[in-house]
Parts: structure tokens; sequence; C-alpha cells
């Protein structure tokens, strides 16, 4: 696909890929993008500095003279619906791009039981049997027998004789006798992923043009939900590396088998990058060849020596003619999951460690995560600016937005100026679940359990008096205290 001859951002499509280190090798996901690595993306950017400083030394003029070439930068960010993939034991299309930008995989799904006589409250889950539910993980609870409708929480213990789990915040109703309980897929902050460096490949296209980030590494991840929109995505963070890639055009006759290409334009694989992959098409100047893709293995100019019939194509046969369009490789991506609007699902609290929960008629709701990366910088020789990460402190921080009805949304304000009931440093902390959806398979949510409210702003001049509590979410890296995002 090429269409008109600008890009056009109704033909944007992402491609995300864990690297195999923090340089950019030649491999699959890497070199090019591979269909299972699609991303339903909503807009993307990427972008850098090539820079160079002027010299400090005299030429007798005040104008800058320019001759130092600098360390290469690069950053990037995507956006999108947050799709659960339909199936509660299938991981989402943005697990591999979660798991590679701080946050570590629990997969319960596999789990699953029913409520055990009727007995169970709204924090406590008797059950048939408790094996394979862990501290800290996500699970799912039917709202009665038979429902087919479940609320996510997560697991905050499991005890030991096999027979119950405690649940926080606690959930709006107690289960009932044989209704269903179910482990779900959960992610949590990693604290490791500077061991290895975990990176992801990020590609990014439209119709004529693309960009490959190299090395990114998302130090943000951003989460909102409720109001008129469905749960959103959004990734951001540094790369090691940013290449960009352009449409161009055989410029001279590609007989069959031969293996320079002449392009008209020798700029087109970001000046001189190698290694990658191009798809000949000559249906813009007239013709019905069926298109072949191959590998770009050195430049000189606009000669480029290539590798014939890549990724499942072949060489026609017959000479690919002058005009023929040659463009960056672009796949057609495989999707799974819809958007989970917020029609359905909840916004609950409750002091920490409480029994009872209130469910919050708030609006809009919105989790930002920083992960506080330190860059390794200017290393010698490199033309890149970072050439590697160490893990600093994560901030993570939510914010709920609502009206101020007195009989939850203010009760949950109020919960904020404890100080007293709840001893030493669970003062003034509320567990909170925010959840999109109702139906396994199509549930998305995380849970705060330790939020720290900080912020209480209340407008009262406005038409609509609304309250917003924010605060900072804190935990120890153990059993229940971290945020997850849950999938069930």
């Amino acid at each position: 696909m090429t269409g008109p001859k600008v890009d056009i951002g109704r033909d944007f499509v992402a491609f995300t890929a864990e690297q195999a280190g923090y340089e950019v090798t030649d491999v699959a996901g890497e070199s090019y993008p591979e269909t299972a690595d699609a991303i339903r993306a909503i807009t993307g950017s990427a972008g850098g500095t090539i820079a160079y400083n002027p010299r400090e030394d005299k030429f007798g003029t005040a104008t800058a003279v320019p001759g130092i070439a600098q360390k290469r930068t690069a950053e990037g960010s995507l956006e999108g619906y947050v799709m659960p993939s339909g199936t509660r034991t299938t991981a989402p299309d943005i697990d591999e791009m979660l798991t590679a930008s701080g946050w570590t995989k629990v997969d319960r799904s596999g789990t699953t039981t029913t409520v055990s006589g009727g007995s169970s409250t709204a924090q406590k889950v008797d059950l048939a049997s408790s094996s394979g539910f862990v501290v800290g993980d996500a699970v799912i609870v039917e709202t009665g027998n038979g429902t087919a409708l479940y609320e996510m929480r997560q697991v905050s213990g499991v005890d030991v004789g096999g027979t119950n789990v405690t649940v926080h915040p606690p959930l709006s109703f107690s289960p009932a006798a044989s209704g269903n309980v179910k482990g779900a897929i959960a992610y949590k902050p990693n604290d490791t992923r500077d061991t290895d460096e975990d990176s992801l490949c990020l590609w990014m296209l439209n119709n004529n043009s693309a960009d490959r980030l190299g090395g990114w590494t998302p130090g943000s991840t951003s989460i909102t939900m409720g109001g008129e929109d469905a749960a959103r995505f959004s990734i951001s963070g540094t790369a090691r590396r940013h290449d960009r890639l352009f449409q161009t055009e055989v410029a001279t006759e590609l007989a069959t088998t031969v293996t320079t290409l002449v392009v008209s334009n020798a700029l087109a694989s970001s000046g001189d990058l190698l290694n990658t992959y191009w798809t000949l098409d000559d249906a813009a100047a007239g013709g019905s060849t069926t298109a072949e893709t191959v590998k770009v293995t050195a430049i000189s100019g606009s000669s480029w020596t290539v590798t014939r019939g890549q990724l499942g194509t072949s060489d026609p046969g017959t000479a690919w003619v002058v005009g023929t369009t040659v463009t960056p490789y672009r796949p057609t991506g495989t999707y799974a999951g819809d958007p989970v609007p917020a029609t359905s699902g909840q916004m609950v609290c409750a002091t920490y460690g409480s029994a009872t929960a209130i469910e919050l008629q708030c609006s809009e709701s919105s989790l930002e995560c920083g992960f506080g990366l330190a860059f390794r910088e200017d290393e010698m020789g490199s033309a890149f600016k970072t050439s590697g990460y160490v893990m600093s402190p994560r901030e993570v921080t939510a914010t709920l937005s609502g009206w101020t009805l007195f009989e939850n949304n203010m009760i949950a304000a109020m919960q904020a100026f404890q100080t007293t009931d709840i001893a030493g440093a669970s003062s003034q902390q509320i567990s909170v679940a925010v959840v999109c959806g109702q139906t396994e398979g199509q549930m998305f949510g995380w849970v705060a359990p330790r939020l720290r409210m900080t912020d209480l702003s209340l407008d009262r001049g406005a038409e609509e008096v609304a309250l917003d509590l924010a605060g900072r979410c804190e935990g120890t890296s153990s059993g229940a205290d971290e945020i997850i995002l849950m999938f069930g």
C-alpha cells in the first residue's frame, strides 16, 4: 500500500518486539516488523536529534562555524486502547510491550474453582480449593451463581488450609455458593528489568515511510479509564537510536536474479542503514507483478546490494521496471480483542485492610507509572547518547475524579485525613480498584492496594462540584502491597 505521495494517518500501524539486547541486531522484529507483534494503536510518535555543536575556536566571523558531531538521541511514544484478548487465558496484544517496559506478567488463568457454602463475605471467599491462588495476583469472582458477571480484585491472602482467599479492596457483594472463582492474568512492576536491560524495538509505519526505535526503553506507563471513552494506555520513553525509512523507486531496471538494486533516492534507507527489508511493487507503474520483498545488505550511494525473495516472497522471474515503488516492508498485523467501554465495571475503595468497600461514583480515573530509569550516557566511541540503564525508585500516582456524593466519594476523601484509627504507616491509605467490564475475557482493571491520598481538590464554585482524589501508590514489592494491572 502506498496511496498518496504523502503519509496519511489512517494507514498508521505499529509493531513492538522485545530486543535480544539493548542494541539492535539483525533478527526478526528488529530488522523488520513481524505480523504477530502488531499493536492496534491510536497514535504514536518517534523522533530524536542528530546534533552538531559549533566550533569555539576563532574564524574571524560572528557566525557559528559547525563541525563537532554530538551523540544522537531518540524518544518515542505510543497510545492505544487497552484491549483484553476476549479469552481469559490469553494475554492481550500489548503483553510483550508491557513485559519489556517495566512489568512482570503473572498468569494464574489456569486456576478455577467455585465458592463453597454460604458463609463467604465481601472480603473472604470460601472455596472448594484455594490451590493455585497466590497472594498479590488477580482473581475474578462471579456476582452470583450462574450470572456470568464478575468483579475483579487482587488476592490479599490465601489460607494455609486451602479453603479460602481474601481480596482487596473488598467485593461489593457476598459471593453465593457454587459461584465461579477464577484466576486472571496480572502485570506487576518489575524490579529487575535492568539486569538484562530489557528494551523494545518499536516500528511505526504509514503508507510511505517507517520509523524504527531501537533500544526503546519506556519509562512511563499511563492508564486512563472512565468518562465516555474506553480504557486507554500511553507508553513513552527514551530509545538508543532512531532510524527513518521512506519510499523510493527503481531507477534502473532490475532484472531477474540480479542483486544490485539502483534506487532513485540514496537517502531512503536512513542514509545508509543496512539489514532492512523493502517491498517492490509495480502497481503504481502500471504493472501487475506479484510483490517481492528484498533485504538490503550493503549500500553504495544509490546502489543497494539486496538478497532477493525474502519473507515468503520470490523473485518474480521478470524484470522490475523503472518506476517500481520500493517501500519499507510493512506486514499485515494480527489483532485480538476489543476496547472496553466504561458502560460496565466499577471503581471501589476501602480503608486499607477494611472488610467493607465503598463503590465510588467517579467519572474518570488515571494511573501514572514512572519507572525511574537512569541512563548510562556518552560512552566513548559510541554515536548514540545512551548505552544502557539502571533503575531508580519509581513513582506511581493515581487520580479519581467525580461528584461530591456524600455517601461514598466524600467518605473516601475523609479517609485520607485519618491519623489515629489506623496506626503507623497504614494511616491515610485506601485500597482502590478500577475495573472496566464484567464479562469473562473482556475485563481490564488495576488495583492500588496502598493509595496514600495527598491531594483532595474541591471546586466549590463549579456547576458540578467536582472532587479529585489524588495520591501516591505505595508498596513493598512483596505480597499484595504493589499495584497490578489485571486482565480477566
